[in-house]
């Protein structure tokens, strides 16, 4: 998945918050990660009925609007229950996306 393939699909997903974050990085708040580093995003993927989805595992949380960390299926339970996905249509689509979604800030 090249770089045009990608902003391609965050313009089509445009309004969904995840998006909004990866869009305008610097317009959000950040983690602070053990390491000294901060992240805005993390992503992962999942299936579900032959669907296939791209989800953030760092994510706005509790009402302070500061970014949490979520584990594995807490992040997909957020994503399915807000909507803060991406759907695709092959496994491989969405476990790349997952990967290589920061190639829009290149």
């Amino acid at each position: 998945m090249d770089k045009k393939e990608i902003s391609k699909l965050l313009e089509a997903n445009k309004h969904k918050e995840f998006v909004k974050r990866i869009l305008k990085p610097k317009d959000y708040p950040v983690l602070d990660n053990k390491d000294g580093s901060h992240s805005t995003h993390s992503m992962s993927w999942g299936d579900q009925d032959g669907q296939y989805y791209a989800f953030p595992t760092v994510a706005p949380g509790g009402m302070d609007g500061k970014m949490k960390r979520y584990g594995g299926r807490q992040a997909w339970d957020r994503a399915m229950q807000t909507g803060d996905f991406i759907r695709f249509k092959r496994p491989s689509e969405a476990d790349t996306f997952s990967k290589e979604y920061k190639k829009v800030w290149e």
